[in-house]
């Protein structure tokens, strides 16, 4: 497994909440600040989260300790699994300084149509996170 047991720092990017959390905050309204708080105390306990499959590797440097991942969620309230909800957190993970930083939080609608949606998210980060290139 790629994620160390340990509790980690959990933030959101800038980035994200300028352009996906508005989003969801204007769609879910108070369901969105718990949603959020519950995603943030999940990605802290990330290690145990992973045997669940919730969390996917789309990229990691084992020199680095540094990955790319893809955590599904559901918003509170609402009787989806976070599977099939179609939302999805691509996060930054650094072990070895116990970091976690959202860097992108989204329903599937807002992939490009033009392409996968990995390719979308890894467009998405190489555009507006220089400092994760080297590992995509």
């Amino acid at each position: 497994m790629f994620i160390e047991d340990r509790i980690f720092r959990v933030d959101f990017s800038l980035y994200a909440e300028k352009h996906f959390c508005k989003d969801f905050s204007r769609k879910y309204k108070n369901q969105w600040d718990h949603t959020k708080r519950t995603i943030r105390l999940t990605l802290e306990r990330a290690y145990e989260i992973q045997k669940k499959s919730l969390i996917d590797v789309l990229r990691y440097s084992q020199e680095d300790k540094v990955g790319i991942f893809k955590f599904d969620f559901k918003v509170a309230g609402t009787n989806q699994s976070p599977k099939s909800s179609g939302n999805r957190a691509i996060f930054s993970l650094c072990n070895k300084t116990g970091k976690i930083e959202v860097l992108l939080v989204y329903e599937k609608h807002h992939c490009s149509k033009g392409g996968t949606e990995t390719q979308w998210i890894m467009g998405l980060i190489k555009t507006n996170f220089p400092e994760y290139r080297k590992i995509l």
